[in-house]
């Protein structure tokens, strides 16, 4: 179904217990590999498709792709790994990029932040556990999809990090759409950043962790 549905990731987390693998491809390449996947396993699945603007992930000391045709489906894949990090970014998905440039652009800075892309749903047993133990200083997630706001109770993959989160000192700061009813609508550029879905307001989440 369409990534331009503004609650597609909650959409998908309630179809969570009917479902084998929810996945969420962050470029072409990672499609290819959610289909390759989907097609070997048995059960139920939902592919949310990537937009096909999206720009093709890159290793982090190279201008090769991410991930190849042989790579294995993983629920996670690592896109920056800086020396000393203690903070980190997720980028659900399409948004994964934006996670990458601003862990590069806080290296720059000398602010150690890991960045990493998450692939889809469920995520493996254990793993918010051993990413809140590899980043005490706190997380960044990000997503192009309804998170809703404290208030009114948060939703989405922010929802659940937040939830894994109960009761862990680990700071948290999700970036994503908040209220729908005011947001352009001329293109997901512009409301991803609108909604602060971009480099800028990641550096500034995680400086303030």
């Amino acid at each position: 179904f369409s990534g331009w549905s503004l609650d597609w990731i909650n959409l998908a987390i309630g179809y969570l217990p009917y479902l084998d693998r929810f996945y969420a491809p962050a470029d072409a390449r990672s499609a290819f590999l959610a289909i390759c996947d989907m097609a070997s396993r048995n059960g139920a699945h939902i592919l949310g498709i990537p937009r096909d603007n999206l720009p093709i992930l890159a290793r982090q000391d190279s201008k090769a792709p991410l991930w190849t045709a042989e790579s294995p489906w993983t629920d996670v894949s690592q896109l920056r790994a800086m020396p000393g990090a203690r903070k980190a970014i997720l980028g659900f998905g399409a948004t994964a990029f934006v996670a990458a440039e601003a862990s590069d652009k806080l290296a720059a800075e000398d602010v150690a932040a890991d960045a990493w892309v998450v692939n889809g749903l469920p995520l493996d047993a254990g793993r918010l556990e051993a990413l809140f133990k590899q980043y005490p200083e706190g997380i960044v997630t990000i997503e192009d999809g309804l998170i809703g706001t404290p208030e009114k109770g948060i939703r989405g993959f922010a929802g659940l990090v937040r939830g894994a989160a109960h009761g862990k000192k680990i700071p948290l700061v999700h970036l994503g759409i908040t209220d729908p009813r005011i947001a352009p609508s001329e293109g997901h550029l512009e409301l991803w950043q609108y909604f602060g879905i971009d480099v800028p307001s990641a550096v500034a989440a995680v400086k303030s962790l």
